[in-house]
């Protein structure tokens, strides 16, 4: 009875072995008639799974697994590329890569929606105020353009007006031509009806 015993459990033994060889054979032969790019990505998420599972430390098996932020990120990528991932998790379920894709998708809306403008820096303030002090004639408009001819990110005319260099005195407006004709009235009036005669003439 022994004997019997030992050889059906002999040939379960073999016969699971060549069962597992066959599989490891068919597995062979499919991967050789995959695409380079869809073999190097299933080559690639067995080899982030087994780097994961060598550094729990210590070899505790009941130490939770730590998924790095580059891991999820490489997962979220694969699950969006490769077919069929889900057949290729092992560590985690299908479901924890679906959250960490949306988690991932809701950070990335999050930063493009972040409000107000990128501040403007020390560098750009400074090149602002010394172009104003230089040219106090020059308009925020008329500094943004020198900006981008000199080939910098320019900010709005609105950011530039902010950081325009105050002249401690004002200048006086400039005289137009009515009120100095108002202030020299009577000694102009007649210069086109008299004439004075002179040797040269």
């Amino acid at each position: 009875m022994s004997t019997v015993s030992s050889f059906l459990f002999t040939a379960g033994y073999v016969m699971g072995a060549v069962r597992e060889l066959t599989r490891y054979a068919l597995g062979f032969c499919w991967a050789m008639l995959l695409p380079k790019a869809k073999l190097a990505a299933r080559v690639l998420a067995a080899e982030s799974q087994l780097t994961v599972e060598m550094n729990r430390s210590g070899g505790d098996k009941r130490r939770r697994r730590q998924f790095t932020l580059a891991f999820r990120l490489l997962w979220v990528a694969l699950s969006k590329a490769l077919e069929g991932w889900e057949d290729l998790v092992h560590l985690m379920k299908p479901e924890t890569v679906k959250r960490w894709h949306t988690t991932a998708f809701r950070l990335f809306w999050r930063w493009r929606s972040r409000p107000g403008r990128s501040p403007v820096s020390f560098e750009m303030q400074t090149l602002i105020r010394r172009l104003s002090r230089e040219n106090p004639l020059w308009g925020a408009h008329r500094l943004r353009d020198v900006l981008l001819l000199l080939g910098y990110e320019a900010p709005c005319a609105e950011t530039i007006r902010k950081y325009l260099v105050k002249p401690r005195k004002p200048r006086s407006p400039s005289t137009t031509s009515l009120p100095f004709l108002r202030n020299h009235l009577e000694v102009s009036w007649a210069i086109d009806f008299f004439t004075v005669t002179t040797l040269g003439f």
